[in-house]
């Protein structure tokens, strides 16, 4: 069998020994150095902590100031813009009223040039004795159609637009002269060729009737008949063209008044 030997004489207080006492690990109090560090250690991250906030601080400061300049010049700009716009669609406003008063003076055919043309273009031997005006219709132009496949409004070319229809009646020496009337409407400028057409011709009795003075003759000489006279009538539409593509013509016919307008408005560059 095993024995237990146990020693009790380390309890006894005779008996104790003293044990030695190893190193310190922590500071010693009669050491300040280690404290006097971390404080500085301490005091110098404080510093710079404050003066990164510091810095960062006049950053932020520096850049508000200059966000609230550019607000600032942003307004101004905003402004100046709004102006701009409103220059914009006075602008606009002005260009279309002064192509709209483009549009009547280049619409308008002066009578006087007219009568001029027909002056010029009358043979001898052909008279007119009433002009009639009709005005065309004017009918609202057609809805633009949608395309089959996107359902986009496509933009139909619009039609020409229609001018007046001029009827005029007269008499003349014979068929050939009105013939000839005819054909020098229909090469003429200001009318449409392919509805310049003779309505109507027809020989009648010539009204015109001869009388002699008083004579002493005994024998009463015999007054001769004259010649038959051809009543016609030819139908035309004043030409498409407008006045500013007519200039050189109504110059020729003395109407210089539209001319000087019309090019006074070619050279501001509304036509």
């Amino acid at each position: 069998m095993y024995g237990l030997d146990i020693n009790f004489l380390n309890d006894r207080p005779e008996y104790k020994k003293d044990i030695p006492k190893g190193p310190s690990v922590g500071p010693s109090l009669e050491d300040p150095r280690p404290i006097l560090i971390g404080a500085a250690a301490a005091v110098a991250v404080n510093g710079l902590v404050a003066g990164g906030w510091l810095y960062l601080n006049q950053v932020n400061t520096k850049l508000q100031a200059d966000l609230d300049k550019l607000n600032g010049e942003l307004s101004t700009l905003n402004a100046q813009i709004k102006d701009l716009e409103a220059i914009k669609e006075k602008t606009k406003t002005f260009k279309a009223e002064a192509k709209a008063l483009a549009t009547v003076f280049d619409q308008i055919k002066p009578w006087s040039a007219l009568l001029g043309e027909f002056g010029a273009l009358v043979p001898n031997g052909v008279i007119i004795t009433s002009i009639e005006q009709k005005e065309p219709k004017v009918s609202a132009p057609p809805p633009p159609k949608k395309s089959a496949k996107k359902g986009k409004k496509t933009e139909t070319p619009a039609p020409p637009k229609p001018t007046a229809t001029l009827s005029f009646a007269g008499t003349s020496d014979s068929y050939g002269k009105v013939n000839d009337f005819l054909l020098l409407l229909q090469s003429s400028p200001f009318f449409q060729g392919e509805k310049t057409k003779l309505i109507s011709a027809a020989k009648r009795p010539n009204p015109t009737r001869l009388e002699l003075r008083e004579s002493k003759s005994i024998l009463a000489p015999e007054i001769p008949e004259l010649p038959p006279i051809v009543e016609y009538k030819i139908e035309t539409n004043l030409s498409p063209l407008g006045a500013s593509e007519l200039l050189p013509q109504l110059k020729s016919q003395g109407a210089i008044g539209l001319v000087d307008r019309i090019e006074t408005l070619k050279e501001k560059g509304v036509f």
